[in-house]
């Protein structure tokens, strides 16, 4: 697997510099960062009979990584197998339902798992480390900035970083909700150049491909944010994600800059193509002229300069309520300006000061904020202008704004809005 041209490694950009393709935040590696997010229905086979472990098809993804390691890239891998690696060593021939055996059996089965890489990498004279993490390793920024150094060091010491969430002590509340999720935070956190989810299928399809003949595969995605396709189709039954919530995931990566691909977690070595079609660095003219990836490719969102970690931590942390806002104030935070409470006509759920929540246009998310605001306060001067925020609250001292600018990011492209009508 040789290293393309065509990609386009990421450049330190200065203070000012501005770029339609540029990723959110700046890049100080020297090597361009992938990020592979391996399932377990990648990584296991089972039948009447129980599960067993898909050693070729494993062999093949470390082999892949080898290769792109060998060819200059960084990589770090997300993968899911605790509990199905732990029905194997304790001979099991279902997965659990319980949730304590659940966690039990996935802390049999993550050392057997890591043992496995662990013997297949250093077949390839790799070496790798081991990360478990839960949600609220994201919800403190000092901590989410401690996480992202560690996973940086260990690439700087030439390291494969394998994450997988900690299926052994999550509770509910604590949980990412799958790998998916997991792996477009991480690459968010990182500033990663590409994020790659393995699946059971080779593309994304506009309906289940198994249920209706018409259903036509989605070669190359332009706008993620907006995308509408039935999600139905029932999984392997192995793993606890599903095509939603990849596309959830390659949604929140594409908010980031991050351009992301879905391949067909059976040939793992088909990453070379979309490295060959560029991962969005390309021109629409260029790109007519090379072969299509090998799987779905969702474009980046374009990037209007460099945005910090602060943003990046946002996009990672939970939302516990929604604020509808109406057509100026939607204009207004594409423009890159504040929320104010005279934009926002509805406040759904409780929540308390700088909490993350989603900003509703019309019903669908456009953004993510930290408020300035609890829910009681917020819901008094909802519709009201800045300067009577003091009076309606009965306070000497107030925020003029919802949530200030350099707290809110948003999930939608900034010209979905340039022909939004100024009527509510």
């Amino acid at each position: 697997m040789a290293k393309t041209d065509n990609f386009q490694t990421r450049q330190p950009a200065s203070p000012t510099a501005t770029s339609s393709t540029a990723s959110m935040g700046t890049s100080q590696r020297e090597s361009p960062l992938l990020i592979l997010k391996v399932g377990t229905s990648s990584l296991m086979l089972s039948d009447e009979t129980g599960f067993r472990v898909n050693l070729a098809n494993l062999a093949r993804l470390v082999d892949t990584i080898g290769s792109l390691r060998r060819d200059g890239y960084q990589v770090v891998l997300v993968s899911s197998g605790a509990v199905g690696m732990g029905c194997i060593k304790l001979n099991l021939t279902k997965r659990p339902t319980s949730i304590r055996t659940k966690q039990a059996v996935a802390a049999a089965g993550q050392s057997h798992l890591i043992r496995i890489y662990e013997d297949l990498f250093g077949a390839l004279n790799l070496q790798v480390a081991q990360l478990l993490l839960n949600q609220s390793d994201f919800l403190d920024q000092e901590h989410w900035s401690s996480i992202k150094s560690t996973i940086n060091e260990c690439l700087a010491l030439g390291v494969v970083p394998i994450i997988n969430e900690n299926d052994s002590t999550n509770t509910a509340e604590m949980r990412f909700g799958d790998n998916d999720n997991l792996a477009s935070l991480t690459a968010v956190q990182l500033e990663a150049d590409g994020l790659f989810l393995c699946t059971d299928v080779d593309y994304l399809y506009t309906a289940n491909p198994r249920s209706d003949p018409n259903a036509k595969a989605l070669r190359v995605v332009d706008e993620p944010w907006a995308l509408q396709v039935d999600t139905s189709a029932e999984g392997s039954g192995m793993g606890t994600g599903g095509m939603a919530t990849k596309i959830l995931a390659a949604r929140t990566a594409s908010t980031a800059g991050v351009p992301c691909g879905l391949i067909n977690g059976q040939h793992p070595e088909r990453i070379e193509s979309f490295l060959k079609f560029g991962l969005g660095g390309h021109s629409k003219a260029e790109e007519a002229k090379l072969p299509l990836p090998e799987g779905t490719f969702f474009r980046p969102m374009p990037q209007d300069g460099t945005v910090g970690d602060n943003r990046r931590w946002i996009l990672s942390l939970p939302t516990c309520a929604e604020l509808s806002v109406d057509d100026l104030c939607a204009r207004e935070l594409a423009g890159k300006k504040s929320l104010s409470s005279h934009g926002i006509y509805k406040v759904e759920g409780k929540f308390e000061k700088n909490d993350c929540v989603k900003l509703m246009h019309n019903g669908s998310e456009i953004g993510r904020g930290l408020v300035n605001f609890d829910s009681e306060d917020l819901q008094k001067i909802k519709g009201k202008s800045s300067n009577s925020l003091k009076k309606v609250l009965g306070l000497d001292t107030a925020p003029l704004e919802a949530c200030d600018e350099g707290n809110v990011v948003m999930t939608v492209a900034p010209q979905a809005f340039e022909e939004a009508s100024p009527a509510n």
